[in-house]
Order: C-alpha cells, then structure tokens, then sequence
C-alpha cells in the first residue's frame, strides 16, 4: 500500500484503508468501546465520514438509551496505526 500525501482520513473506507482504530467513550454513564471499522464500513458503507459530528449521528450509547439517558454524549478516539499494521509504510528520513 502506498500511502498518498496529503493523508486524510475523513471517511471509514479511508479510515479502514490507513489501518487506523477508531474508540468512543461515553461520557454519560463512563462506558467505552473499541470499533471495529471494518463492521462499520460493511453496515454503513465506505463513504460513511467519520469526524465526530458525522459519527454521533449514527452512533449512539445502548446502555443509556435503554436508560432513557442521553445516549449521543459521545467521544471518539481516532487510534494511529502500529507499527505492525502499517503495510510498508516507513517515516520520511
């Protein structure tokens, strides 16, 4: 994979591409949850943004709406690829 400069990752195909994670924290009731990007790209497609305000929007907190509770009082957490997972990726010298 050759990484394309400048590196923008606003979509989850992008996001899925890059092999970066993606977590949300509540911040409600304090729960957090680490994404799987590739579930989020098959159910909501590669085009899909994935900035905060696209996220809240169809992603919400199931232990607060079954409280009744705001259940979009979310965080997310962009997670930089390992080195493991960056396919041949190296650091300008």
């Amino acid at each position: 994979m050759t990484m394309k400069f400048p590196f923008v990752e606003d979509t989850l195909g992008k996001k899925l591409e890059a092999g970066t994670g993606l977590s949300v924290y509540c911040l409600t009731c304090k729960r957090k949850a680490v994404l799987d990007v590739a579930e989020l790209v098959r159910r909501l497609g590669p085009d899909q943004p994935c900035l905060h305000w696209d996220l809240v929007k169809v992603i919400f907190c199931h232990e607060c709406r079954g409280a009744g509770r705001d259940d979009r009082n979310l965080q997310f957490t962009n997670h930089a690829a390992t080195p493991e997972k960056r396919r041949g990726w190296t650091p300008c010298p």
